[in-house]
């Protein structure tokens, strides 16, 4: 199979509107979602229903006789490089992809570390996106202009699915809001979490399609879910440990906020946050509790994660959480 031709990349310096390293990032998932070709998911394994669909007499490594068949891994190996965006049996595999999808968003992993529980693929429409991905494309959402790093379109030119690329600076809560309320599918990656993966994966053809995604949601995720997945995105400067994770929350009357003078209750945050993080520490995940209180305690009502708090309590008073691990008290 011939490799991708080589490409360039321009970086800007001194560009106090975007880092290098955020351009680098968002150029290379760019670049990796415009070059998508069945390749990258056409593999199917062992014996399976699918495997059998794709194919056909020569899904099984051994012959009628038990024998190991090299020929059958030469057809295998022949079907995938040449299959195309045309075949009839891309349906199949994107039938598949979608189910698979489907299944990983409803049992969402709160550990955005394991490869297997963010896939590409379950987030990306898989299709080809010549002519539809591009950076830096403005739009309206709700009346709200917003311009996403990157924006993926439908079959009819239409916004589906936006990424954005996060370094120094977080979403607003307008912006969250709007996206949580939209029929977009929405997948956020943290620039410094993703470089490396994303250096060394891009050196040559990929016999699958993936990035490092930190949090995502479908256009159809549970509403309470995606209120859940932002607020994650807007605590990633509460977690201190490498690769540390939340895979609980507590919305909570601040326990510091009835301390002291009743005056001075006017002028503090009345809401907390209790979250339960992990981390690896060798080969054990360590957990951690913490009762964000105190420092949530001189929040104003114009910071975007009490504003987000706000609108999932308002959502969700009279409700029982089921999937998104939050509570509100």
């Amino acid at each position: 199979m011939d490799s991708l031709p080589i490409g360039k990349m321009n970086i800007e310096v001194y560009n106090v509107e975007e880092s290098p390293l955020h351009q680098i990032v968002k150029k290379l998932i760019y670049k990796k979602i415009l070059d998508l070709e069945p390749y990258n998911f056409n593999y199917a394994y062992g014996s399976s229903d699918l495997a059998k669909s794709i194919y056909g007499i020569y899904t099984g490594s051994y012959d009628v006789n038990e024998k190991y068949s090299q020929h059958n891994e030469d057809k295998r190996k022949e079907i995938r490089e040449t299959m195309t965006w045309n075949d009839p049996k891309i349906k199949i595999l994107l039938d598949s992809i979608a189910e698979t999808g489907r299944q990983d968003d409803s049992e969402y992993d709160p550990n955005p570390f394991d490869g297997r529980c963010r896939r590409a693929t379950t987030y990306v429409p898989i299709r080809s996106y010549v002519g539809k991905v591009f950076m830096e494309c403005p739009f309206f959402l709700d009346g709200l202009r917003i311009i996403p790093d990157i924006t993926l379109m439908d079959d009819n030119g239409k916004p589906e699915t936006i990424i954005e690329i996060l370094y120094t600076g977080m979403p607003k809560a307008d912006k969250l809001i709007k996206l949580i309320e939209s029929n977009l599918n929405v997948i956020f990656v943290f620039a410094d979490q993703a470089i490396e993966e994303l250096s060394t994966d891009m050196t040559c053809r990929r016999d699958y399609f993936k990035f490092p995604i930190r949090e995502a949601w479908l256009a159809d995720t549970p509403k309470k879910e995606k209120i859940s997945r932002a607020v994650n995105i807007l605590l990633q400067k509460k977690m201190h440990k490498d690769k540390e994770y939340i895979t609980h929350k507590d919305v909570i009357t601040n326990t510091n906020w009835g301390n002291g003078p009743a005056r001075w209750r006017k002028n503090r945050m009345d809401i907390g946050l209790r979250i339960i993080t992990r981390h690896p520490l060798g080969r054990e995940l360590i957990e951690d509790k913490h009762n964000l209180s105190q420092s949530m305690l001189q929040m104003k009502e114009t910071s975007s994660l009490i504003i987000l708090l706000r609108y999932l309590k308002k959502y969700t008073k009279e409700e029982k959480t089921t999937g998104a691990d939050i509570h509100v008290g």
